[in-house]
Formats: C-alpha cells, structure tokens, sequence
C-alpha cells in the first residue's frame, strides 16, 4: 500500500518523467502492448543441448530462454519491472511462468502451470536444476498443482468465483496481496513463455494480461527456415522463431532493445551461461578497456 508491495520495489523516483506520465495515458497492459517477432538461429541452441546431453545435463530449449533471461535482467533491471496502480516497481526476483502438458494416464491433453524463481546469478546448470523440479511437480498426473487446486475449490460454489477475484484485483492493487495467493499465481512474473514448439505450431503473440505483474511475454514457435542476414550476406537458416509481447510502460525503447539484444546473443552463445556473472564480467573486460 502506499508504493509498498511484497513482491516488487517501488523505482519511480529513479525514472523519467515521460515514462511515469504513460501509466496514465495507458492504463491497462492490453492497450500498452509491443509486438515484435525475433527469429533465433536454431543450431547453436541445438549443437549446445546435444553436447550438454552427452555430458549427462537435461537441457532444453526453455533452459537456454531461462538462464538467458535471468542474465540479461542483471545487465538491464528495465526487463524486469512491472506497472501496478500508475506506479512502476522491480521484481524482488526473477520469476519464470511456463505452461506444460501433463503426463497423463489416459493420453488425454491437460495443461499445468509451473513458476520458476532464479537468481540473477545462476548458471544454466543452476537454472536446469530448478526448472526440472519445477515443471516434473507441474507434469505429474498425480501431484496437485496449486493454482488449479485453488481454482477447482472455488469453482464449486457460485458466485464466489467473481468476488474472489474481484477482491484478489484490489488487493493486488493496493500491494497487499497474500505471499501465498502471489506464490501460486502464473500471472505474477517476470516472464511468461508459452512453448508452441512442443505442440507443433508456430510463435504466436500471446496478449500480456491485466491481472497480476508480468511484463513480457514469450511464444516460442516450431523451428523453420528463413532468410537471414550473416556477415552482411543473406543466406537460407534454420531458426526458431519468437513472439515477444512487451508492455511498453516499464521503458523507454532503447533499453528495450538493449535488452533484447543481450538476450538474443546469449541464445546464440549459450556456453556463456554456464559462467558465473564475475567470470563472465572477467571475460569481457579485456574487450571493454578497448573499446574504452
């Protein structure tokens, strides 16, 4: 309440003037929405997760997306803010939202929610460990998953339904939402990707929702060739396309492209990732003092 919240650090005094005065003008993340479509280049993921596959680690795809994120949010804190009542905070984390199908018995197609909380420090092998522990919970048909428990038991009784949520809005509103309603949530995020990949359809762009703190949204479609530029030539490539769906609010353009940019050369660059920030920092200072 009052600039206050559990799950995010007030920085409005630290911002421009312009980007405070948009909440205003905008206030809602649907109408605030930035659509971009950014291809990856498939091999050096997929050459990376048959190596790490050799050497006995379990990672995928997603992993890659994950711990580049979570790197790219300690270079840029811009991609980790959120809006909430006109006023613009931080993460006090780095929080993930995935939708998985579910291992179920019947072959039947179910989905389940799973929420991943990284340090801006973790390595990939760190960020592979959560994630397995993380989404296993989500995929087993017979362990409960908290956010559909919650809503089944609220579903039984009429009516109750709306003013939960209702009174869940406000709440969230005035920064005084439960840790726990807050834990089990997929809407409160730093991130949430959608992996079209595994269903076998393109990157699409999912809307961002006006419910909970999540900023950007990520479709991961099934890989395809397109024509790229490399070295300055085109040339034919396979990629893995990306929708990403930003709420424009939480940062001026630049830093948005700065961003993104350093996520998508970690993508192409995953070894970097199994660094830790200081090593990483101790390999890039000998290029930064030439550049200086």
């Amino acid at each position: 309440m009052f600039g206050h919240r559990n799950d995010g650090i007030d920085v409005s005094r630290t911002l421009d003037p312009i980007v405070l005065f948009t909440p205003l003008i905008m206030p809602t993340r649907c109408e605030s929405m930035n659509m971009v479509n950014y291809p990856a280049e498939y091999e050096p993921m997929a050459a990376y997760i048959r190596k790490q596959k050799n050497s006995g680690h379990n990672i995928s795809f997603l992993t890659i997306m994950a711990a580049a994120f979570a790197r790219t949010v300690r270079k840029y804190p811009t991609m980790n803010y959120f809006v909430m009542g006109n006023r613009i905070y931080r993460h006090k984390d780095i929080s993930i939202s995935l939708i998985v199908l579910k291992d179920t018995k019947d072959g039947s197609l179910q989905e389940a929610e799973a929420k991943i909380i990284l340090e801006a420090g973790d390595t990939i092998f760190q960020v592979a460990d959560k994630m397995d522990k993380e989404v296993s919970a989500a995929k087993s048909a017979d362990e409960g998953n908290g956010t559909a428990d919650f809503a089944g038991k609220l579903l039984r009784i009429p009516v109750l339904p709306r003013l939960v949520v209702a009174l869940a809005r406000l709440m969230d509103r005035m920064g005084i939402l439960p840790k726990s309603l807050n834990k089990i949530s997929p809407f409160h995020c730093s991130l949430f990707i959608t992996n079209m990949m595994s269903i076998g359809l393109p990157a699409i762009f999912h809307h961002l929702y006006n419910f909970g703190t999540c900023s950007i949204f990520l479709s991961v479609g099934r890989p395809e060739r397109q024509t790229v530029t490399v070295g300055g030539q085109l040339a034919r490539r396979l990629v893995l396309p990306m929708g990403i769906v930003t709420d424009e609010r939480i940062g001026g353009g630049a830093e948005y492209a700065q961003g993104v940019h350093c996520f998508l050369q970690y993508l192409q660059h995953p070894e970097v990732l199994e660094m830790t920030p200081e090593e990483e920092d101790q390999m890039n200072a000998p290029q930064a003092e030439k550049l200086a």
